[in-house]
């Protein structure tokens, strides 16, 4: 699984962390907002893709090269941080 850990401004209940299944970074940015549709409207624009201001960043400990151009394997870490007001 992949980890995604949102901004922290962005808690939901105190949960921090949640799991997704192995894609693209832009594939797992949408099965989490699937699975937690509260989120929607800070990662994807009205026709559903990820919105270009929000810093995603993707870690993996494997040290194999990804076959796939943003793929993010399953011991992945994606990071996500919102813009900050003030440059």
């Amino acid at each position: 699984m992949v980890t995604v850990l949102p901004s922290a401004g962005w808690a939901h209940r105190e949960q921090m962390t949640f799991a997704c299944h192995e894609d693209t970074v832009r594939d797992v940015i949408r099965e989490f907002v699937e699975s937690y549709p509260h989120y929607r409207r800070r990662l994807l624009d009205d026709d559903g893709e990820p919105l270009t201001y929000d810093s995603v960043t993707s870690t993996a400990t494997s040290s194999r090269p990804p076959t796939v151009p943003g793929w993010t394997p399953a011991d992945s870490t994606v990071a996500i941080v919102a813009p900050l007001a003030g440059g």
